[in-house]
């Protein structure tokens, strides 16, 4: 019996299935683990690729939608201005090991000095000097280790890392799972290890898009004073390695759950594999929106991750005032009208536009632009307005006119005290000839909603509507304040040399005397959509006063105005083309402040600086007036 129960023993065919089941796979496991090969596979090619790309990670956004990048207190002491593709080029990228240059995140320039050392050594002035041939000759790659971000460069450089270890692991794995399933790996320990690794890679996958939203949205120290700050999304827009690394937590998630349900003997529901994995992706979102929200990203009304220039908030035009035609000349600063009786600048603005004025500037071949602005490539870049009229038009607008609070270039009044405080001693130019203390349009008291609170009905005040060929026509970002922004957005437009401010930059003005006739659009001193341009209206029989409006024009070229400016010390931002209307227009208290909620309801540029009114500037003399006075009419 005993050699019978042996021999029955060893041919048992089910006994002999019980001693190979340790190393025997049921099939869904078997499909569990190839899953895993697949996306193990996967996860390797692609980490490698994002590591062997120099642009993987972040690239420059188009040039028209970036902002300065360089301190802006810099640009009038040096004449630093620059944006990052001009420092970079506009295809610069930085990948997660590299940049597109192939230096890495501890890589220098040609492995010379950082910008603090550079700074220490040379001075801002040698490098302001040296910044456009070395941008020419070569340019200014990987700008982490070269601006001393420090942390920037650790954050980096644990991204770095961490896509190494995923890449490693990946391959192990998918060496692990064949392995298994050629059945050198116990079940059992599969298993284990499979939920140990996979979970472990999910978790990595998830610190790395966590990390990558941190640091794209976070503003950045740099050790030193050309960029001493820096926040990536204000720049670059994200690459395709930011994809990866969701598909990559999502499918590793994926693995980690088939990985608990589907590698035992028996197996799972897949809707709990499933389950698990939509857990996982919610976790994952909380997460990044933790992230997002700590550095503010959602500031940006939550579009931080497109590149629609409709959602960048980022202003081309900020800062865009230039102070130096070349290097450190300060070219635009003021300067003295006149030495030892010789003129030192081009004309200047406001002239007077009496018909039949000439002023005793020689203009030489310097035409001002003759054509309505709308007609040419120009467009309203800017409004604001002066405290009286820069310009003298005699019997319209002079110094024979009235207003409600007496005193020529100096201001008496409440009103006009609380205006010099915030406007810096706001000069009263001169005034409409129109004003009338018996008349009750000129004195019933106005309550300004919207523009600032000293404004008064009686008042003259001279709008302007500076426009420019190098503005940001046609896009949000067409207003600007200060207006030389707007002037100036677009580099490359105007020019010094060969001379052609005159042909790209124009200013309307009209001069306006406030009254008050209630708040209806119906009125017949309302004017509609004051600050897009002047009003024209060439049948002067519509209006109360009977003068056609923005038709009786003097033309002329000019420089800009202000306080700042007077017959002694002038503009050097000349020669500019002047459209001046001859009429001063009585207008509605209602349709200025209309104009004000217009410009605080810009989607782009804040324009409260322009809400009050500036100081008017004096009159020009003859002999810093253009002679090439026009008409229109």
């Amino acid at each position: 019996m005993a050699e019978k129960s042996s021999e029955m023993t060893s041919t048992n065919p089910s006994n002999v299935k019980v001693e190979m089941g340790a190393f025997g796979l049921p099939k869904h496991a078997k499909l569990a683990h190839a899953l895993a090969v697949v996306i193990a596979g996967v996860v390797a090619v692609a980490v490698s690729t994002v590591l062997a790309d120099g642009s993987s990670v972040i690239k420059l956004k188009d040039p028209s939608h970036l902002p300065r990048i360089t301190n802006i207190t810099l640009k009038g002491l040096y004449g630093i201005d620059y944006r990052a593709d001009e420092l970079l080029g506009e295809t610069y990228g930085i990948g997660l090991h590299h940049d597109q240059a192939g230096r890495s995140w501890t890589r220098l320039v040609g492995g010379g000095s950082t910008v603090p050392e550079l700074v220490r050594n040379l001075g801002l002035p040698v490098i302001a000097a040296a910044l456009p041939s070395v941008i020419m000759t070569d340019g200014l790659k990987h700008p982490v280790p070269l601006l001393e971000c420090v942390d920037l460069q650790t954050a980096g450089l644990t991204a770095m890392t961490l896509g190494f270890i995923a890449d490693a692991v990946a391959i192990v794995m998918i060496i692990f799972h064949v392995a298994t399933l050629i059945g050198m790996v116990p079940a059992n320990l599969a298993k284990m290890g499979a939920n140990l690794v996979w979970l472990t890679l999910t978790l990595g996958f998830l610190v790395v898009i966590i990390l990558a939203c941190g640091i794209y949205t976070a503003t950045w120290t740099c050790n030193q004073p050309i960029i001493p700050t820096l926040k990536l999304n204000d720049h670059f827009d994200l690459q395709y390695g930011f994809t990866f690394a969701l598909i990559g937590y999502v499918s590793c998630a994926l693995v980690f759950c088939v990985s608990l349900t589907m590698m035992d003997a028996t197996p799972g529901s897949p809707v709990k594999a499933v389950g698990g994995t939509v857990v996982g992706l919610v976790v994952g979102i909380a997460a990044v929106f933790i992230t997002l929200g700590a550095n503010d990203a959602w500031e940006t009304n939550g579009t931080w991750w497109t590149t629609d220039p409709l959602y960048n908030h980022a202003n081309p035009c900020q800062g865009q005032k230039p102070y130096s035609a070349g290097p450190l000349d300060n070219y635009f600063v003021n300067q003295p009208c006149f030495q030892d009786s010789v003129r030192m600048t081009l004309e200047q603005a406001g002239a007077n536009v009496t018909r039949g004025y000439k002023g005793l500037v020689d203009s030489g071949d310097r035409v001002p632009i003759t054509s309505h602005y709308s007609q040419t490539d120009l467009c309203p870049v800017n409004v604001h307005w002066h405290l009286g009229a820069e310009h003298l038009s005699v019997g319209q607008y002079d110094e024979t006119g009235g207003g409600p609070v007496d005193g020529g270039s100096s201001h008496v009044g409440d009103s006009y005290s609380r205006r010099e405080l915030a406007a810096s001693n706001a000069r009263l130019g001169h005034r409409c000839k129109s004003y009338d203390a018996n008349n009750a349009l000129f004195t019933t008291e106005y309550t300004f909603q919207h523009c600032d609170s000293t404004m008064l009905v009686g008042e003259t005040y001279e709008v302007h509507w500076p426009h420019s060929a190098a503005g940001a026509c046609g896009t949000e970002w067409q207003f600007q304040t200060p207006f030389y922004d707007g002037v100036f957005c677009n580099a490359g437009v105007i020019r010094v040399a060969p001379l052609n401010t005159y042909q790209k930059i124009g200013v309307q003005g009209q001069v306006f005397i406030l009254v008050n006739d209630g708040m209806d659009a119906a009125s017949p001193y309302h004017v509609e959509n004051l600050m897009q341009g002047m009003h024209v209206n060439e049948d002067g029989s519509s209006t109360p006063e009977g003068k056609s409006w923005g038709t009786d024009m003097a033309i002329y070229t000019g420089s800009t105005t202000g306080t700042s400016r007077d017959n002694y010390v002038c503009s050097r931002y000349t020669p500019i083309t002047w459209q001046v209307d001859r009429n001063c227009h009585m207008v509605s208290a209602y349709s200025f402040d209309m104009m004000c909620k217009d410009m605080m309801s810009l989607p782009s540029d804040d324009m409260t600086d322009d809400l009050y009114a500036h100081g008017a500037r004096i009159t020009a003399w003859s002999n810093l007036t253009a002679d090439n006075q026009q008409s229109r009419k």
